[in-house]
């Protein structure tokens, strides 16, 4: 038994060591390379660390915003901010703060399925109806002629309302067969299958990987993914992190300050279009591989294939004029340079990552204040120019009326005083209930709560206030919603919902 005990000491010693040595290696490859980086560029800290203090003061904003700049080697500079930072105070929010990317997990799917491609797993040109045969739109739709690429590519020409916010915002049982009855049942289609960007398509194609491969989205992204990267602090779980650890959106207005402040995910809404938690620490592994097509997710080729559009677009936003679309990449031209960008938002949360292949650079930002959703784009631009010594401050001067023009708007948004809440009385209890909705929309039920009454629908759920039209407002952190109750229907929007036996 002795012998037993030291030898698995022995064991457990050796892997320790390889564990330690493995992140003393990682922490001085980085030291090493934000070395680098600094000595290259001596001024960049300075000037961009004063811009970004600036506007944080200047537009007494609330929230964090984390930055960095990766190249092939990793993580080569990064900076972050909130009040007590700035404050000189202790502060949570470091690299290792997990932020959520939201729609930039597209770029991450496409990834995934292009991996499987590489593999002979399925193929790419191969269409919805030789993978998942029971999705057929009531048979209006030939889904022989819709690809796995199409769905990728926002080219399919499908959409479901229902499908789309059940996986975005209010939960479903979890099971694809009732995403599928939605698609089949509630839809539009676009015949001219131009590009239209949705969450649809890669919702749908992760569908696809779960027929093929017999395994969850969120599996395979683990094992082809985030393991290869060591991606160590990165999930397509919410329930894999404390919620006071991640970055909350902050809903904030001039007239009223912080309105709100939460996170409005769980794990059945982390989803193929937007479900992936991150840190800027594992996030700048990701990028620094598609910066170097690194082989060990994906050859030379299928990077290359992953990184060229497949359909084109024309359309401006921001400072980015996107001509391209690949399988995951908005493919986008600034300051004459190529550059891939996969942006996401939710709540207030702004997230943004690019790269230009040809400089080997790439940007990751987030911010959490709603009405800076731009400030992300804004300082990465900022960051291009100085690192490609074009006039950076010139142009962050040209650019930045963008910024304020949007946060102006933001800031003035009027939210409901507390005066207006609903409050408890015998007049207003008989609206206390649940409504079931017989297109099989998640139900939405409604209780008191001390002096006021919840509005719960699906997973999200918010204070009840009156609204001007005699009905009612709730505001669910990631939307708001108007009702109406008569006797006992209740009508929100298109939907209508009947009160069930107690």
């Amino acid at each position: 038994m002795d012998r037993i005990n030291r030898i698995i000491r022995s064991r457990f010693l050796v892997l320790f060591l390889l564990i330690a040595f493995s992140c003393k290696t990682d922490r001085d490859s980085t030291f090493q390379n934000t070395k680098k980086f600094q000595e290259e560029y001596p001024k960049f800290s300075l000037k961009f660390e004063n811009q970004l203090r600036e506007i944080y003061k200047e537009r007494m904003l609330f929230g964090d915003v984390i930055f960095a700049v990766v190249d092939e080697n990793g993580l080569a500079y990064s900076f972050a901010i909130n009040r007590d930072i700035l404050d000189g105070k202790k502060s949570s929010l470091s690299n290792n703060s997990p932020i959520y990317i939201a729609s930039s997990t597209k770029s991450f799917t496409g990834t995934l399925l292009k991996i499987l491609e590489q593999k002979k797993i399925l193929d790419l040109n191969k269409s919805l109806h030789d993978y998942l045969p029971q999705l057929n739109y009531n048979d209006s739709v030939d889904t022989k002629n819709i690809t796995i690429k199409n769905l990728l590519n926002h080219t399919h020409g499908t959409f479901s309302t229902s499908m789309t916010w059940k996986t975005a915002f209010l939960g479903y049982s979890g099971n694809n067969k009732e995403l599928i009855n939605d698609l089949n049942t509630d839809f539009i289609y676009d015949p001219s299958r131009k590009f239209r960007y949705s969450n649809v398509g890669p919702i749908i194609a992760s569908m696809v990987v779960e027929n093929v491969t017999r395994k969850t989205w969120k599996s395979e992204m683990k094992d082809y993914i985030f393991t290869p990267l060591k991606m160590e602090n990165t999930s397509t779980n919410f329930s894999d992190y404390n919620l006071k650890d991640i970055r909350p959106s902050f809903t904030v207005s001039k007239e009223k300050g912080v309105i709100e402040k939460g996170f409005y995910k769980e794990d059945i809404t982390m989803h193929a279009a937007g479900g992936i938690i991150s840190t800027v620490n594992d996030l700048s592994k990701w990028l620094s591989a598609n910066i170097r097509e690194d082989s060990i997710l994906l050859n030379k080729t299928s990077w290359s294939e992953l990184h060229t559009p497949t359909t084109p677009q024309d359309k401006e936003y921001f400072t980015y004029h996107r001509t391209g679309y690949s399988l995951g990449w908005d493919v986008a031209e600034y300051q004459k340079e190529k550059i891939l960008t996969r942006f996401g938002n939710l709540a207030g949360m702004s997230f943004h990552i690019s790269l230009m292949p040809d400089k080997k650079i790439g940007i990751i930002a987030f911010s959490n204040d709603n009405r800076d959703y731009l400030l992300p784009h804004l300082m990465a631009d900022y960051a291009y120019n100085l690192i490609n010594a074009l006039p950076a401050d010139s142009i962050f001067k040209s650019e930045k009326p963008k910024f304020d023009k949007s946060f102006e708007s933001e800031n003035e948004i009027i939210y409901p005083k507390d005066s207006e809440t609903l409050t408890v009385s015998d007049n207003y209890d008989k609206i206390i209930g649940t409504y079931q909705n017989t297109e099989n929309w998640p139900a939405i039920s409604i209780n008191k709560k001390d002096d006021y009454y919840i509005f719960n629908w699906g997973i999200l759920n918010g204070k009840i206030y009156e609204n001007e039209e005699g009905g009612y407002f709730s505001n669910l952190g990631v939307l708001s919603r108007d009702f109406k109750i008569i006797k006992d229907t209740l009508l929100t929007g298109s939907l209508i919902y009947e009160k069930t036996e107690e």
